[in-house]
């Protein structure tokens, strides 16, 4: 029978031959060998002679036992020795190791957590837009109830444009209740143009837009081009008014609102027809080609010099020591006029102007004289016991031309009514040029010539002829 060793370390099976365990390396002496013989023939023998032991008898060697039913206990051995490894023991990690491990650890949790923040951020950026989104559903914007005006909606010839289609509009209301009228130009079924607003939002301040009066095309400039006057009506403060506009038609053949020009002709409040319109216009455009005639006069050396009418004004200053006066600007050149007050309703009062070497006078009715700054015209306005005129009067080529007569009163011999509050009730009769018109008439008529709203008294202004040629010395 072939001897078993076994390896003292781990227990593996050797053969006699070897010196070193095959299965845990260890060098075997010759006596670790023969100790194993030794245990092996013990081995041998106990498993002939069998052995009792007791039920509270404990195994303390590292040989795996086996208690079988007569509580013989046995010993078990792998059958190959490759089969019973040794203890596993953990090697320990360097510490670099460790620290370049954490390293990458915390990097990798820092970009997963700055990713989810970015991923909830975007999140709720995206559910606040879609909320927006919703609560703009929500709440839709209200649809333009404008409508095209059709009475005031034409299919005309515009010179300077050609053939088009002027269409006037009402005013978007759901926007704002002050929201304007709006117009726009159509050419080959496109739009062309929208006009701009009397103001930059198209939004009036406390006015009510009722209707559109009128629209004309007009030669305002004298361009040979076509402009635009629009005439609307607008409640404000309970009461209705109308309101002019002008477009000038430019080089591009574009349409510009002329403000200024527009409220001149606002501000001139018997103005409310085309035809008022235009004549003022015209009126306003002989002006200034005079004032333009005139300047040249002066650029040619035909202008009198200053000395030459100062002392002309003195002398007819002296004429009547004991009036008052007035220096005055009526037609707008270098040269004022100046007005006289005489000393009571009786002596009336003159204007006088300077042309042509001279003194050229005006005598006027009692003491009312009106007069608009540079706009050449002069409105000789009173009256007494029922009966009041208007004599308005410009200068033109030196001399006063009279340019509007009116006249009003009460002719008829019944006796003078009186209201609720004692104030005389007249049925006034109106004649303009020596025509009779009505009131309404005799107030546009007097508009066109002269705006007495805009006027100024002369006779609220006099000082003594003394302080007068003083202050024509020093002009």
């Amino acid at each position: 029978m072939q001897k078993k060793n076994f390896c003292p370390y781990c227990g593996a099976k050797l053969s006699s031959e070897v010196r070193f365990c095959p299965q845990c390396g260890k060098k075997l002496e010759d006596d670790s060998i023969n100790n194993s013989e030794e245990v092996s023939q013990e081995e041998s023998i106990g498993e002939n002679i069998p052995e009792q032991h007791s039920s509270e008898e404990i195994v303390s060697d590292n040989t795996p036992k086996k208690q079988n039913e007569g509580n013989e206990i046995t010993e078990e051995f792998p059958d190959d020795p490759n089969e019973n490894p040794p203890e596993d023991k953990k090697a320990k990690m360097p510490l670099f190791i460790k620290i370049i491990i954490g390293i990458v650890v915390a990097g990798l949790l820092f970009g997963l957590g700055y990713k989810l923040f970015d991923v909830v951020d975007n999140k709720k950026a995206q559910k606040q837009a879609e909320k927006k989104k919703e609560d703009t559903k929500k709440t839709p914007e209200k649809e333009s109830n404008s409508k095209k005006i059709g009475d005031q909606t034409f299919h005309t010839n515009i010179k300077g444009i050609g053939e088009v289609e002027f269409i006037s509009n009402t005013p978007n209301t759901n926007e704002s209740k002050y929201a304007d009228a709006t117009f726009e130009i159509e050419r080959d079924g496109k739009t062309y143009e929208k006009l701009p607003g009397y103001e930059k939002n198209n939004i009036r301040k406390d006015k009510v837009f009722q209707s559109v009066d009128a629209v004309s095309f007009q030669d305002c400039n004298s361009d040979n081009a076509d402009d635009i006057i629009i005439i609307n009506s607008y409640k404000e403060n309970e009461n209705v008014k109308t309101e002019s506009r002008i477009y000038i038609q430019g080089s591009d053949q574009k349409f510009t609102l002329d403000k200024d020009l527009s409220t001149r002709v606002n501000e001139n409040g018997s103005l409310t027809t085309v035809a008022d319109i235009v004549d003022y216009l015209k009126q306003e455009e002989s002006n200034t080609a005079e004032k333009s005639s005139k300047s040249e006069q002066k650029n040619s050396g035909q202008e009198a010099s200053s000395d030459e009418w100062k002392q002309a004004y003195i002398n007819w200053v002296n004429q009547r020591p004991d009036w008052t006066y007035v220096l005055i600007d009526v037609n707008g050149d270098d040269i004022p006029e100046i007005a006289a007050i005489g000393t009571c309703m009786a002596d009336g009062g003159a204007v006088a102007t300077y042309a042509n070497g001279e003194v050229q006078e005006l005598q006027t009715y009692r003491a009312g004289i009106f007069y608009m700054q540079g706009q050449n015209a002069i409105d000789n306005e009173d009256g007494n016991m029922g009966n009041y005129y208007d004599r308005v009067f410009k200068i033109e080529d030196g001399k006063w031309v009279q340019i509007g007569d009116g006249a009003y009163g009460d002719e008829s011999d019944d006796p003078v009514e009186t209201d609720e509050y004692g104030n005389d009730t007249i049925n006034f009769k109106y004649t303009w040029n020596g025509k009779d018109v009505s009131e309404e008439e005799y107030s546009s008529n007097l508009g066109k010539v002269f705006n007495i709203d805009r006027a100024e008294l002369i006779s609220e202004q006099g000082v003594s002829a003394s302080e007068i040629i003083t202050q024509i010395q020093n002009f």
